[in-house]
């Protein structure tokens, strides 16, 4: 939230409450702690709260990733907390700017470097274990060069600053707010301070159900791919709207059946709940505030848990229900493992009457196209359905939902003439085809309107590259380097056609740069040493 607004006149008692709470309640905003103090303390005491934070010092550890050979080690110094990693005779030493997560399930960490973040490798479990964050466990190189963009922390910070059109560049500090704040459920508070009656804010419960399920599938509802509208970022949501207002979210069409089981993910719980009998015979009454208060933190979560079930099914169920009866969540929405989430397990919110047994595998057929989570209007739902194809189709080399993401895209671009993730896309499925000319072509679009976005150079020169025109090639992964020089695959891309046109000296001059801007990376340090041989 804003920060300095002014409330007109304040008492004394209200000033004390505010500078009190502001100061010992993260997440909380000192202007919404004035009148509404029970509510602020509260939510400080929950997860959401302590989002992110700057990180401190943790228990000392070190293990060996069996997958790269890799031995990480923490430690605390005079700078706080410091990661280290070790391969093949190279170290690089990082010293964390931000922990993410309550600690509830796990803590990740992000670093930063000269104002780009990047992702550690290693986690800090809840057992108080380190180990591989998600996505590292079979990596065969890790290292501190993952970037994390604005959308990656969206979810976890009250206010991110990205610079426009950068992939993991943010203003000086990067968060204008670290932990969630009041806004992420209640909107801009602006006009709520200049005149503070009911219907100023958004309360969700008073919302419609489409819109109030927004403001909880924000943050809890992954899907396979989410695809922000033209000119959106993911970011811009505002309770009070409809989330295809901002963007789509594409899941695959098995994982909305109740009958079919499927593993759990770690931001799935709305489209868990949606899957439940609970949620689908309530008329779009049952929702996630139904069940969870995000003012408070309750002492006694099976009491209160229990409490919630009986609103809906009342004491009449106990007499026929078998004993105990006293733990519906424990029976009824079990902690299992979840496919994406490291060490970790999470409840599940399909509310099952007969839970699916714990050595229940997930189909494994492979799917071959995607469904909106809730249909955009007009061309969007074309233009996103193929951005999504195409995204995922890539992800999971799936070539035939690729081919389908294609050409839905060419068949609405007349619609979308100038939009770059549409030309971007486009482009990439061209190169992939080795249509490299048209490729460049389309990709030359994307430079016209963002010429500022380093990521467009980038994609120009590798089908360039693919052409075998090498100084085309190299011009723009340099105009891309000046436009951010903290972009790793620059580097790589420079080395290898300067590789494959014989010329080592500048081959170890790319290296040499590249170790610059990654002084700690361990394959800038290798490859500067096998340079360096040659």
């Amino acid at each position: 939230m804003q920060r300095g607004t002014k409330l007109g006149r304040l008492s004394f008692l209200a000033l004390l409450v505010t500078m009190t709470l502001s100061a010992s309640s993260p997440g909380a905003d000192s202007s919404c702690a004035v009148c509404h103090p029970r509510e602020t303390a509260g939510y400080a005491s929950t997860q959401m709260a302590h989002s992110l934070s700057a990180a401190t010092t943790e228990p000392a550890g070190e293990f060996v990733h069996s997958a790269s050979k890799t031995r990480f080690s923490v430690e605390a110094d005079s700078g706080g907390i410091l990661q280290r990693l070790k391969r093949e005779g190279f170290s690089g030493a990082y010293h964390p700017a931000y922990a993410i997560g309550s600690g509830t399930h796990a803590v990740a960490y992000l670093i930063d470097l000269n104002g780009h973040l990047f992702q550690s490798p290693i986690c800090l479990y809840s057992q108080r274990a380190w180990d591989m964050a998600p996505g590292y466990e079979n990596n065969p190189a890790p290292d501190f060069l993952r970037p994390v963009t604005a959308d990656c922390v969206s979810c976890h910070v009250g206010k991110a600053r990205p610079v426009a059109h950068t992939l993991n560049r943010f203003e000086d500090p990067p968060f204008a707010a670290e932990a969630i704040t009041c806004e992420r459920c209640h909107g801009p508070v602006e006009a709520h301070l200049r005149s503070p009656l009911p219907g100023s804010i958004i309360n969700p419960a008073n919302l419609a159900p489409r819109a109030r399920n927004s403001v909880c599938e924000q943050c809890h509802l992954s899907g396979e791919a989410r695809i922000a509208n033209p000119g959106k970022v993911i970011s811009d949501f505002r309770p009070g709207e409809d989330l295809e207002d901002v963007f789509s979210v594409y899941v695959f069409p098995d994982s909305l059946d109740p009958s079919r089981p499927a593993g759990l993910k770690v931001i799935s719980q709305a489209q868990q709940l949606a899957l439940s009998t609970c949620a689908r015979m309530s008329n779009g009454r049952l929702w996630c505030g139904t069940c969870h208060d995000p003012h408070q933190q309750s002492v006694d979560t099976q009491a209160w848990f229990r409490s919630r079930c009986l609103s809906c099914h009342g004491a009449a169920l106990l007499e026929r229900h078998p004993k105990p009866s006293d733990d519906c969540v424990g029976c009824h929405m079990p902690h299992r493992p979840v496919s994406d989430g490291g060490h970790t397990v999470f409840t599940d919110h399909r509310i099952a009457r007969r839970p699916p047994a714990e050595n229940v595998s997930p189909q494994n057929s492979e799917p071959t196209t995607l469904v909106a989570w809730h249909q955009p209007a007009g061309a969007l739902a074309q233009r996103n359905l193929g951005l999504a194809e195409i995204e995922v189709g890539e992800k999971r080399k799936n070539f035939s939902m690729v081919a389908q993401g294609a050409k839905l895209l060419m068949e609405c671009s007349s619609s979308f003439p100038n939009d770059p993730p549409v030309l971007t896309s486009i482009g990439q499925v061209m190169l992939g085809l080795h249509d490299n000319k048209e490729a460049a072509a389309v990709f030359e679009r994307a430079i016209q309107a963002e010429p500022d976005n380093p990521a467009n150079y980038l994609h120009l020169a590798l089908a360039w590259k693919d052409a075998k025109e090498f100084q085309r090639a190299i011009e723009n992964l340099e105009k891309a380097l000046r436009l951010d020089p903290l972009l790793e695959q620059p580097y790589l891309e420079l080395a290898e056609i300067y590789s494959a046109e014989h010329q080592p000296v500048m081959v170890h001059q790319t290296y040499r740069r590249f170790l610059k801007a990654f002084p700690q990376s361990l394959e800038a340090q290798k490859d500067v040493e096998a340079s360096t041989s040659r």
